[in-house]
């Protein structure tokens, strides 16, 4: 029988390699996009001139309701 904490820790793992396979295939279909031309159009390069903008004239901070890519 197993403890306690040997089931805890062979859950975290389980979490651990379902995260790293979602991520995985979020690149798998980012870089399908990208190889399509259909990832980066003009509001990500939008986005980005207007964060290096912003850098300009401010310093730069944690920016997670600021300026964001809508895709």
């Amino acid at each position: 029988m197993i403890s306690e904490h040997q089931e805890v820790a062979r859950y975290r793992v389980a979490e651990q390699i379902r995260v790293a396979e979602l991520r995985a295939q979020s690149k798998e279909h980012l870089d399908a996009l990208r190889a399509n031309g259909e990832a980066g159009g003009p509001r990500h390069e939008l986005a980005g001139v207007l964060r290096r903008l912003a850098d300009r004239l401010e310093p730069p901070r944690h920016r997670r309701t600021g300026l964001s890519v809508v895709r």
